[in-house]
């Protein structure tokens, strides 16, 4: 029997849930030792992860093969631990302590309901300031544990929707005061009309959780043993088992410090002996109290964000574990004049909400609403309303909740400020936007003959100007991007940018009109940005002039067959000509050679003028035999010409003056100039190797294969190219569905 789950995914203690299809009510699922939250350690024995209570106890005691608060380091792709030789990271562990979570919560289910049960479809709750890197890992851990993400929610969402489904009262404005193990989030929800929730401002720091506190305890205890032993606490410190012990004492000293005013703690100590100190309260709560500053600053920005005073909030709700000390409650009732909610569960409001979403579909995209405040672009937010609440009210049906997330980061890309002295960040995408949303934007680009065109996006999250203050997602790669003939490589290159429902970034592209994404490929970014802190180097793009004179054989043999050699050679060269001049920077010659060699045309950027000389080349002055060669002439217009210079020979047959030939063209590329020798008919390879500058530009082919030929040279000189790569400013353009 399939059933979906929501699961609160924690950094100390981890929760499943399920909706009861008797009561339709959310439950939490108890584990295999009959508790309600399972510990976030896994201990290796022998290469096996253990979990639950035996993981905990090890950890406790400061055993070497526990590891535990993996999650603040997801996303991040690197080793997080070694053990006996394997590395895992953070996101292996939690597809680890993700599969043990769903075995756990299917052999429950399966006694409670009687039959086989298979956890399939599951939301997983994530902290609400997690970014785009953070929430990917996550969703690849639950998939890599065979689960299927529906959705990931925000855990102060998941936990609103919790107390909302017992507490329900429209207009009312929740802080959402969500202190985990690991993670700090605070959001402002509003309760609406027909139990609609919606997320207005969401802050919070994913590197500020209950683990400060036990570090801070750790410290404190540290202290206090060095002082009764008068042992020197720079040694203590760095006795690992002793470490590992305290680490453990710190987490147990913290719960009874909820309860107690004063506690003590015995300990052996090494070298010394037992050792007993004394702990009180106050000396915890005002060794921490930076800390939780620190939160009350991320509360304060979520009401300015929002333009509402404290007063304005009607209800405070806590959520995590690390809220069920004191010093948190008195701290908002002080802020905020009321005493917040406790009679929700901290440790399962948020799996018992992620149990109500995943009986909700997906929403589609809303519309970008992106305004200006003081210049500053921001989200056009619902908002948030100051009247007074109704009376309170159950919702019978969990159907009738939902609930619309915002986007905690802004999203922008590292661009070029309009006074081209800085790299900056531009947003696209404001904070506390509604999500999923997207934005798309055009670039100017220009695309090259000669290889693979690409182009670089670096999107970033956060609102810092500097984009190296922000975090730099990921290098997206656009390919596929093709070469655009008729504008002379110029072209438009549609960029979109995502919010998925889950909070993560993406990026799709389109070229033109077309209706086709483009490939873009997702790579790390380079370990070295540190140019973008610096003054931009503009270089305006100054395509190297191009001067390509075409050196044509018409003597007798051309005129076989009703002139058929004369009309191929011709018509690969009308063609080439065209590819080339399409550069504003080229410019043309034609040659006629026989038994001595005439210009027909001098170099011109004239394409008309280049197509009529070549209809009357025939028309020169040059004999019938091919006693002549061309170089002399050829090096005399292109020697004092700047950029490329590039000469390209036609012959259909054998040349009485080979030798004078060779030496010519050697005395051509000593001054720069590049030869190409191109034969057809009864030409000889090595004699087109022979006055070619490189063996690549010595073509012999059939005379239906020379406008073939002629194209080939015409892409290597980068003919139908301009400016590779480099983009012009952006315009807003219409969104398109992936």
């Amino acid at each position: 029997m399939p059933v979906s789950v929501g699961i609160d995914l924690g950094t100390t203690f981890s929760a499943v849930a399920s909706v009861n299809p008797q009561t339709g009510m959310p439950e939490i699922v108890r584990n295999g030792e009959g508790g309600k939250i399972t510990p976030s350690i896994i201990q290796f024995l022998n290469g096996r992860p253990v979990f639950g209570s035996e993981a905990a106890s090890a950890f406790a005691a400061g055993e070497l093969d526990c590891v535990a608060t993996f999650k603040r380091s997801m996303g991040k792709n690197e080793t997080y631990c070694t053990i006996d030789g394997t590395p895992y990271t953070a996101e292996q562990l939690s597809t680890l302590l993700l599969k043990h979570l769903k075995a756990d919560a299917e052999a429950t289910l399966s006694d409670k309901i009687g039959e086989t049960v298979t956890i399939e479809d599951a939301v997983i709750t994530v902290p609400a300031y997690f970014q785009s890197p953070e929430r990917e890992a996550t969703k690849m851990a639950a998939e890599a544990a065979g689960l299927t993400v529906k959705q990931l929610i925000d855990e102060p969402n998941a936990a609103s929707l919790a107390y909302g489904l017992n507490h329900w009262r429209e207009n009312a404005n929740i802080l959402v005061y969500d202190l985990g193990g690991g993670t700090f989030d605070v959001s402002l929800v509003c309760m609406g009309e027909n139990g609609k929730l919606s997320t207005v401002s969401t802050q919070g720091n994913h590197r500020l959780g209950g683990k400060d506190w036990d570090a801070r305890l750790e410290g404190l205890l540290f202290a206090k043993f060095a002082d009764e032993t008068e042992m020197d606490l720079e040694e203590l410190t760095e006795d690992l088992s002793l470490k590992a012990v305290i680490r453990g004492l710190a987490e147990n000293v913290k719960k009874q410090l909820t309860t107690l005013p004063t506690v003590k703690v015995s300990e052996h100590i090494p070298g010394y002996g037992n050792a007993t100190v004394t702990l009180t309260r106050e000396e915890f709560e005002q060794n921490t109290s930076d800390l939780l500053d620190q939160t009350g600053a991320l509360c304060r920005a979520v009401l300015n964000e929002v333009g509402i005073i404290n007063k304005d909030v009607t209800d405070v709700l806590l959520v995590g574990g690390s809220t069920r000390m004191p010093q948190v409650s008195s701290f908002l009732l002080n802020i905020f004049g009321k005493k917040p909610i406790t009679h929700v569960n901290p440790d399962e409001a948020v799996a018992l909400g992620a149990a109500i979403q995943v009986t909700k579909q997906k929403r589609a995209y809303v519309p970008s609403a992106i305004g200006t405040v003081a210049g500053k672009k921001v989200a056009k937010t619902a908002e948030v309303s100051r009247k007074s609440v109704k009376d309170s009210f159950r919702l019978g049906n969990i159907g009738m909740l939902d609930i619309q997330e915002t986007t905690a980061h802004a999203m922008g890309m590292i661009a070029i400020s309009k006074d081209e002295t800085q790299y900056m960040n531009d947003i696209i995408i404001p904070a506390n936007h509604a999500r999923p949303t997207r934005v798309a934007k055009a670039f100017t680009f220009y695309t090259s003959a000669r290889g693979e065109n690409e182009m670089d996006v670096f999107v970033l999250q956060g609102e810092n100007d500097n984009p190296l203050d922000n975090l730099i997602t990921n290098r997206y790669v656009i390919s596929g991007i093709r070469h655009n003939r008729e504008q002379k490589g110029k072209t438009m290159i549609r960029v979109q940018y995502s919010y998925d429902i889950n909070g993560i970034i993406r990026v799709s592209a389109r070229q033109d009109s077309d209706n086709v994404n483009l490939t873009v490929r997702k790579e790390p970014v380079p370990d070295d940005m540190s140019k973008y802190g610096l003054p931009p180097e503009i270089q305006e793009f100054v395509q190297e002039p191009l001067s390509v004179v075409l050196a044509v054989d018409v003597s007798g043999s051309m005129y076989s067959d009703d002139r058929a050699p004369l009309k191929a050679a011709q018509s690969a060269m009308y063609d080439f000509t065209g590819k080339i001049l399409e550069s504003a920077s080229a410019q043309v010659g034609i040659v006629a050679v026989a038994d001595s060699a005439e210009i027909v045309c001098g170099l011109t950027d004239d394409e008309q003028k280049c197509i009529r000389a070549i209809g009357a080349v025939d028309d020169a002055d040059v004999g019938g035999a091919n006693a002549g060669h061309p170089f002399d002439v050829i090096k005399r217009m292109l020697q004092q010409e700047e950029g490329r210079r590039f000469a390209i020979v036609l012959a259909d047959g054998m040349w009485q003056c080979q030798s004078a030939a060779i030496a010519a063209s050697k005395s051509c590329n000593a001054v720069g100039i590049e030869t190409a020798g191109v034969g057809f008919g009864s030409a000889d390879r090595e004699f087109m190797q022979d006055i070619s500058n490189d063996d690549a530009n010595a073509l012999l082919v059939s005379q239906s294969e020379l406008t073939q030929a002629f194209g080939s040279i015409a892409q290597s000189l980068g003919g139908e190219s301009g400016p590779r790569g480099q983009s012009g400013g952006t315009t807003d353009v219409e969104t398109w569905d992936d």
